[in-house]
């Protein structure tokens, strides 16, 4: 948050130089230009104030990063070279996962970012930035619009890798396939969740009968593009754990090309709180279903990380396969983590699943 920010517009170019500042005006761009502890608004004239705080992280964003201010001063979006940068594309999607993080009415009747200011933040993004995100909701909600916002990805050079998140659906249209082929930017990866090794599992999942049969048939049609590589997202509860195995197996036997396979714990938020009766299992638990499906897929060369698991639910020997995954602003550690010898080490827990999670933790000492 800019606390004292008194703008009139809600993009900016980022500048700490004063030339690069006035090049940015004259290519016609909003400017917030730093010197200082001033930040000046061109071509507006305006003024204010930024704390430390605020410096520090305006620098950390670097020359000619993109901000997105909303009417509460709160910073919505920012895109830096440096930055693992995320464009939001809409709360909505066309499944409703019995434990995704959102809420159905998120879901069905949520919020779609304009085209507009879609247009205009990637306009104003710097190029060659190192990644972007792209996701929501399921980005492809507005349809051929998602293929606009590559292309002009793509035509400026804005990153050098980006990561789609997808639940994969779209793709068992060939046509949509061949579309996305034609402008999707090098160095491109989808994450797909495949939530079980049978439409029954999968399906009653993701709350979307027939999702299995296309998410299935996309995975295979965008493989066979060689266009992008794909991950497959399994996110771990009590309704596909003992399972495991079996879609290890599954993975290897019709997808071998995939780039690689995540194992995930939940995001207690949303729908998964609600229906936490029925999704939740303890991590100690639901490792003892993940480590055999892992040994299954790297045996077979398939590229393996566990997210969202603090190292104290993963056996010692699996370490190395633990992300840091979890949004900086949403790790939580417990009050036994302080003397944990590995607490640097470890990515922690989210915010919201640390009620379910607190009492099992167990430092390493």
């Amino acid at each position: 948050m800019l606390q004292e920010f008194n703008g009139a517009n809600y993009i900016y170019k980022l500048s700490f130089d004063r030339p690069m500042a006035e090049g940015y005006v004259s290519a016609d761009f909003n400017t917030l230009f730093i010197s200082d502890m001033t930040a000046t608004l061109l071509p507006e004239n305006k003024s204010f104030n930024v704390s430390k705080e605020e410096l520090k992280y305006l620098t950390s964003l670097g020359e000619g990063a993109c901000l997105e201010i909303n009417s509460n001063k709160k910073i919505a979006s920012a895109f830096g070279i440096l930055n693992d940068n995320t464009l939001y594309i809409t709360d909505k999607c066309n499944s409703n996962c019995i434990m995704c993080p959102m809420a159905e009415p998120a879901r069905r009747d949520g919020h779609t970012v304009p085209f507009e200011i879609q247009d205009e933040l990637i306009r104003y993004m710097p190029c060659g930035m190192e990644h972007i995100t792209i996701t929501g909701g399921e980005p492809f909600i507005i349809k051929e619009k998602l293929f606009d916002i590559l292309q002009q990805l793509k035509t400026g050079n804005k990153a050098h890798s980006y990561l789609l998140l997808s639940n994969g659906r779209v793709f068992a249209s060939h046509e949509y396939c061949h579309k996305f082929a034609e402008v999707v930017p090098e160095d491109f990866l989808v994450g797909i969740p495949l939530h079980g090794p049978i439409p029954d599992i999968h399906d009653a999942i993701s709350q979307a009968p027939g999702s299995f049969i296309q998410t299935t048939a996309g995975i295979k049609n965008l493989l066979a593009t060689k266009m992008v590589s794909i991950e497959i997202r399994i996110v771990v509860s009590k309704l596909n754990s003992k399972y495991l195995v079996q879609l290890a197996e599954y993975i290897v036997q019709n997808y071998p090309n995939v780039d690689s396979v995540k194992f995930m714990g939940m995001e207690m938020l949303g729908n998964a709180n609600v229906n936490s009766d029925k999704v939740w299992i303890p991590y100690e638990e639901a490792f003892k279903y993940i480590s055999p499906a892992i040994d299954i897929l790297v045996n077979n060369a398939i590229d393996v990380a566990i997210y969202n698991f603090p190292l104290c639910f993963v056996e010692r020997p699996y370490w190395n396969l633990c992300a840091n995954s979890i949004t900086a602003h949403k790790i939580k550690y417990a009050e036994a983590c302080a003397n944990c010898k590995e607490k640097n080490a470890c990515g922690g827990m989210f915010t919201g699943t640390d009620r379910f999670l607190a009492n099992s933790v167990k430092p390493i000492l």
